[in-house]
């Protein structure tokens, strides 16, 4: 299994590279990375002088009015020459075979790939491996993962994404109030908060649209150990988290067993306090009103 964390500050990178296999980054066409295509360029020849492996994210949906801008942004991929791109527009697949880049393709459509016969269709496509779902029980994924061994990718550290969409919710809200001068673009400090809950749920808007995140951060340091004979890669997502406690997340995982798994995450709990949660891994999201 390689462990991967999304890069979305150049600067971490030194710091991350000794405890993980490999790094996610991306410019275009994905959701709050803040890397400039020179950064990205720096970013690769980082990794493979360090024998580790760069993946793109270009997990957003694509328009019409997008495609020669796509295409664009596929040619400058095309030279990284990446271990794999992360997508989530099928229509992706039609475009990357134009650019050779195929076999390197990873599926990731947040909440799409649910069960074994989701993941075996894509999988028939000829793409590398699909991200499952966050949303699945801890059974629901040992089951898949069972299902296809070593072509699984799954999120196993981070706030998750709970909505998406290219309406501009911050651009149209901060008009309202009458704040147009307030910096809240790619801003990682602001919060929706309902009239009847009582938690804070992070949210993000960038060139792509608004992406709305867990009030929790998922942990699954116990699971992972069991999990890892069939993953193909686990990945830790930074988006919200201080960089002592990623740094401190990749040292951890990177050397996770059954027999220190409840050991380190104790030591997570006690020096990096927060909303830590197990997500849906124990409770189900299809439960009907009468259960």
């Amino acid at each position: 299994m390689e462990l991967l964390v999304t890069l979305r500050k150049r600067a971490l990178l030194e710091r991350v590279i000794p405890f993980v296999d490999g790094i996610i980054v991306g410019k275009f066409f994905t959701s709050s990375y803040h890397c400039s295509l020179k950064e990205i360029v720096e970013i690769n020849v980082i990794c493979k002088a360090n024998q580790k492996k760069l993946y793109i994210a270009l997990d957003d949906f694509i328009s019409e009015d997008d495609i020669n801008a796509l295409y664009q942004y596929l040619e400058f991929i095309r030279k990284l020459e990446p271990d794999g791109i992360y997508f989530h527009d099928l229509g992706i697949i039609a475009a990357a075979k134009k650019y050779g880049l195929s076999d390197r393709l990873i599926y990731d459509g947040k909440t799409v790939a649910c069960n074994s016969l989701d993941t075996a269709f894509l999988l028939s496509k000829g793409i590398d491996s699909v991200v499952l779902s966050r949303e699945l029980t801890l059974e629901e994924i040992a089951r898949i993962l069972q299902n296809n061994p070593r072509q699984i990718d799954l999120q196993v550290f981070g706030h998750q994404r709970l909505s998406y969409s290219k309406r501009r919710f911050l651009t149209n809200y901060f008009k309202e109030i009458n704040k147009k001068n307030y910096k809240y673009l790619d801003n990682e400090n602001l919060f929706l908060v309902e009239e009847q809950r009582d938690y804070k749920l992070p949210i993000i808007e960038n060139e792509e649209g608004t992406f709305i995140y867990s009030d929790y951060v998922l942990e699954m340091f116990n699971e992972l150990p069991e999990l890892k004979p069939y993953l193909k890669r686990a990945i830790i997502d930074t988006l919200f988290i201080n960089d002592d406690t990623i740094i401190d997340v990749c040292k951890d995982l990177h050397r996770i067993t059954s027999d220190n798994k409840l050991f380190l995450r104790d030591h997570l709990y006690q020096n990096h306090p927060d909303s830590y949660s197990s997500g849906f891994l124990y409770q189900r999201t299809n439960i009907s009103k009468d259960e």
